[in-house]
């Protein structure tokens, strides 16, 4: 049987030619496909539909430089929609184009900014430009928005591990890790966020369960067996003077921020604060509402509250953000900032009436460098009210199996003297209660003279 000729209407004859051209591709004839969308093109070079069609059957035969060329064509004629955006997206992407992929992707989110496909595709394109925070960023909302994917949820645990946020890490694996229980490789890079915090013992399960699951020629199959074979050995991150790691002691609190005052209060008793202003308070020239204070480790504010009287400036600093967002609710605070309270220190110089510290040195090893710090932070006549946990050896620095550290009265007063501070007071007291057993420590008041 003969074919028809095609009607002499060319509107008519494009209409019935991109028709042809779709049925054929969705019976996975490419072949006519391309040759019917060819032809409309022919008749009617300013048909979007058709380029955008030729586009697509060029990236489904593995021609993705021409597929691009098809595809910008159609954008150009008929700018802005979503699915046509997608497509080339993904041609420029197989091409090796990221920078053009992710400023395509970026126009598709402004019409669909909740598309998952359009966070995955900018994330692997991102990764590709090397700019590992801003794809981190994306692939957050590929995974908030469905935790089910597993490959997404992977690829951003090990990029926040990487970035030194491994709670971050953790905290977005775990609905994921509900959905999709037997994924190899989130396993794996949740081995690794445990390790960065120290945990050796969760990052040996985590990637032991990376074994039962991955294929034994996987990549995720030798990380693991690379890492269980170190992983044994592997002790919690301390620095030199034996002070565990500054990431391990902001994710410990950020955890903790939630139960923390109930807990400390009620579960262990604790005294710190109190006890410190109790050593203030016995102090003969010190007013109500005059002194330009800073709470070092303020956590949720527990000695901000009680030292809020005295002061003209309460600011506030502590590692864990989300220990900030809490003492933040208590209204007390003109300034909070979460980061190193070194940091603080060293760029407030000759800033402070008094300076108070509650069990934030017992995270600290030679307290040296920080005692120095907080000389130069100090106005003259500036006192550092603190506590630390005490050590038998009168000179020691003892870590402890809680990764504190427990420091000796001779050490804190040859630390003291050297960093210019006169010791005012120093005071045996229990701290607080750990296991139903006191905690006992030192309170001292420290002064610039």
């Amino acid at each position: 049987m003969s074919a028809m000729p095609p009607p002499a209407d060319s509107a008519f004859t494009v209409a019935a030619l991109l028709a042809l051209g779709h049925d054929c591709r969705y019976a996975d004839d490419l072949t006519g496909a391309e040759s019917r969308f060819s032809q409309a093109i022919a008749v009617d070079p300013a048909c979007a539909e058709a380029w955008g069609g030729l586009g697509a059957v060029l990236a489904e035969t593995g021609r993705p430089r021409e597929a691009v060329a098809a595809l910008t064509r159609a954008d150009t004629l008929d700018p802005g929609l979503p699915f046509r955006l997608a497509a080339l997206a993904a041609a420029e992407a197989a091409c090796g184009e990221p920078a053009a992929a992710a400023a395509t992707c970026r126009r598709w989110l402004t019409l669909c900014p909740g598309s998952a496909p359009a966070h995955r595709i900018l994330a692997d394109q991102l990764l590709r430009l090397g700019d590992s925070a801003a794809a981190a960023t994306a692939l957050r909302e590929v995974v908030l928005g469905d935790p089910g994917q597993a490959d997404a949820a992977a690829t951003l645990v090990g990029l926040l591990t990487d970035q030194n946020d491994p709670l971050a890490a953790l905290e977005l694996a775990q609905p994921t890790l509900r959905r999709v229980p037997d994924h190899a490789a989130l396993h794996f890079q949740i081995g690794r966020a445990w390790q960065r915090l120290g945990e050796t013992v969760k990052a040996v399960a985590a990637w032991r369960r990376c074994l039962t699951f991955a294929e034994d020629t996987s990549p995720e199959a030798a990380g693991a067996q690379a890492a269980l074979s170190a992983g044994a050995h592997v002790t919690p991150p301390v620095s030199p003077d034996h002070a565990p790691d500054r990431l391990y002691v902001r994710a410990l609190f950020d955890r903790y921020a939630e139960r923390f005052d109930a807990d400390l209060i009620g579960r262990l008793g604790y005294r710190a604060p109190h006890l410190m202003r109790e050593a203030i308070q016995a102090l003969p020239d010190i007013g109500a509402g005059g002194l330009d204070i800073l709470d070092l480790g303020c956590g949720t504010g527990l000695a901000g509250v009680l030292f809020a009287a005295h002061a003209r400036v309460l600011a506030g600093v502590d590692l864990a953000p989300r220990m900030i967002e809490q003492a933040r609710r208590r209204g007390i605070y003109h300034h909070l900032e979460a980061g190193d309270l070194m940091t603080v220190l060293e760029r407030e110089q000759n800033r402070w009436d008094l300076i108070i510290a509650a069990d934030v040195f017992t995270y600290f090893g030679d307290l040296g460098p920080v005692l120095t710090a907080v000389a130069r932070a100090l106005r003259r006549g500036g006192r550092l009210a603190a506590t630390v946990e005490q050590a038998q050896e009168d000179d020691g620095v003892v870590p402890t199996p809680s990764r504190r550290v427990r420091h000796g009265a001779g050490h804190l007063g040859r630390t003291a003297a050297a960093a210019g501070l006169v010791t005012v007071s120093l005071t045996p007291a229990t701290l607080r209660t750990e296991k139903q057993e006191p905690v006992g420590g030192l309170v001292f008041v420290l002064e610039r003279p």
